[in-house]
Order: structure tokens, then C-alpha cells, then sequence
């Protein structure tokens, strides 16, 4: 089969929303089966939306349209919905729309645009370490990237994505730029050698390792000791501790110390190709704590559907967990 392009895919969900959530009326009716004959492969992306819905237990148990050798290419077969359902139904479908419509592309398109921005860069599951130009060395988490901008008066550098430790060459007769990261508006300047920035959300956590640095961020400043650390993002600046688990991934683990289930996923996802997405919303604010290898995020996903008693479905490229 060939790709399917993301218009399709989405007015193919669409489509099958509308049969699962009421009966066509006879103009919808006869758009759909226009669009649906108007090319073989609008007929594939709808038999694929009804049969994804069919899996993931939110329409009612009716078959999907049949694409097999024996049934007429002009046939679907509308879902029709249940009162009791239809609540339940809209929420659902709505996120399967969202995943249909991305799913050849989903989390793939960043990494030629970081490609083209970073001077280093890490693939997925790859923890490497890097010494710049003036001897500074930089450890690169899984899916991180920087770029540098290094001039006579500064030595700054931009984390792009990711996480990164900073082992800072410092200042001396012969170097006296600062040293500078910058990451989501907000600057960290150096006074000592050892710190870490890891994109969070919106904006970006900071950690102290040894000596201090100084955290900049929309007019305000912190300046932070040994083992102190801050998180700035929403127009805020704040301290917070610093944990082990920030440092864990140096170290070949996943730490994950009581957090919302969604930002545990979007941890596991960073040392994975096969994408986690978790669809159901009660199930994404629900608190876990584990340990893991992070040679082996597979464990890790597992691990999680069986103390939450979660399902999880493989599609190419993503797993969704339900």
C-alpha cells in the first residue's frame, strides 16, 4: 500500500467519527461515498480509521468496513452509536483524529530541522560526550542538541532539545569569555565548572554539580550553590532541589520518582524510536515511580501496563496505551 498523505488520513478520520457518532444524513451521505470513490486509496484510510477505532474499544462493536477480495469497493459499513457512548465517544475520537493525521509523520520532523541548526547532536538511545573549542566538554542525552556561538566575547551555546551536563573549561589569563547556555529565553552563565540544563516542558531545569552559576530569565536572576537547583518557564523563576534522577541517564538509567504517568512516557520516549502515546486522559495524570535500564525502554513501557493495568496497542512508528 502505498503512503497515505496526512489529508487523507485526517478526512478519513473525520469521516469516521461522523458514521460512528449518528446515522449520515443522505447529503453527507453521498460526499462521503464520493470522496471514498474518488480514489482506491480514501477507502484504505477509512477501513484503517474504523478498524483503529474498533481497537481501541471506543466505538461499538460493529465491523468495520471490508476491504477483502469478495466485498464490493463501494461498501463501508457505517458504526452506529449509543447514547450512553456518545460522551465518551467525542473525546476519544478527537485524539485519534490528532494521531491519524500524524501518524506518517508523527515526532520524526524535528530531527532534520535540529540536524540542520546543532553543531552535536544525539540520535535516539545515543549518550555521547563532546569537547568543544576551548576545551569544555559537553554529555549529550539521547535526542539532545546544541549549537554554538562562540565570538571574542563570549562563549554561548544553545540547547536546542534534549539534555545536556556542562564540565566548563574556566576562566584564566587566556580565557576570559563567560560561558553561557542558553535554553527556552532563559541564560546560564557559568561561575564554576560543572552544571546541567535539561529542556522541561515549556522551559528548562537547571542543576548544580560543583561551584555555582548564575540562571537569567525574563528580568529575573538566581544564582544557584552546589547541588541547588531551579526551573524556569511561564514567566516564572524558581528553586528547586535537585534530584538523583536528573543525573541517572549519565549513569545508563531511567529514574522515575513519583510523576504523572504522561511525563514518564515522554521520558521512556526519548531513548526510543517506537514513539508512546498515551491516549487515555485519566490514565496520563496517574503517579509512578520505577527504576530502568535505558538500554531497554521496552521493559520500561511494559512494566507500566502492568501496575496500571493498561492496555497498549504497536502501530508502526507509536505505541498507544490505553
Amino acid at each position: 500500500m502505498s503512503q497515505l498523505s496526512e489529508a487523507i488520513r485526517q478526512q478519513a478520520a473525520l469521516w469516521a467519527v461522523k458514521m460512528a457518532e449518528r446515522s449520515l444524513s443522505d447529503e453527507e451521505e453521498r460526499a462521503m461515498t464520493a470522496w471514498r470513490d474518488e480514489d482506491p486509496q480514501h477507502l484504505d484510510a477509512l477501513i484503517q480509521a474504523q478498524q483503529l477505532w474498533l481497537m481501541l474499544g471506543a466505538l461499538p462493536r460493529s465491523a468495520p468496513a471490508d476491504s477483502s477480495p469478495n466485498t464490493p469497493s463501494s461498501t463501508v459499513v457505517p458504526l452506529p452509536a449509543r447514547a450512553a457512548v456518545r460522551a465518551r465517544w467525542r473525546h476519544w475520537a478527537t485524539a485519534a483524529v490528532v494521531l491519524l493525521a500524524l501518524l506518517p509523520v508523527l515526532f520524526l520532523l524535528p530531527d532534520p530541522w535540529l540536524r540542520w541548526q546543532a553543531d552535536y547532536y544525539t540520535a535516539v538511545g545515543e549518550i555521547r560526550q563532546v569537547t568543544l573549542p576551548d576545551g569544555s566538554r559537553v554529555d549529550l542525552d539521547s535526542r539532545s542538541a546544541i549549537a554554538l556561538h562562540f565570538n571574542d566575547n563570549e562563549r554561548r551555546i544553545t540547547l536546542l532539545s534534549g539534555h545536556a551536563w556542562f564540565t566548563v573549561a574556566p576562566l584564566s589569563r587566556r580565557e576570559t569569555r563567560p560561558f553561557r547556555v542558553e535554553a527556552k529565553g532563559g541564560i546560564t552563565q557559568a561561575l564554576g565548572t560543572q552544571f546541567s540544563v535539561d529542556l522541561a516542558g515549556g522551559g528548562a531545569d537547571v542543576a548544580v554539580h560543583e561551584h555555582s552559576v548564575r540562571v537569567s530569565y525574563k528580568g529575573q536572576t538566581l544564582v544557584l550553590a552546589e547541588q541547588q537547583g531551579a526551573h524556569y518557564a511561564d514567566n516564572q523563576l524558581t528553586r528547586r532541589p535537585v534530584a538523583p534522577a536528573q543525573f541517572a541517564w549519565r549513569r545508563g538509567w531511567l529514574i522515575i520518582d513519583k510523576q504523572p504517568v504522561r511525563e514518564a512516557v515522554a521520558q521512556i520516549n526519548r531513548y526510543q524510536s517506537q514513539t508512546i502515546i498515551v491516549i487515555n486522559p485519566t490514565l496520563r495524570k496517574r503517579i509512578v515511580s520505577g527504576t530502568f535500564a535505558l538500554n531497554q525502554p521496552e521493559r520500561a513501557i511494559t512494566t507500566l501496563c502492568q501496575t496500571l493495568g493498561a492496555k497498549q496497542m504497536t502501530l508502526p512508528g507509536m505505541t498507544l496505551l490505553y
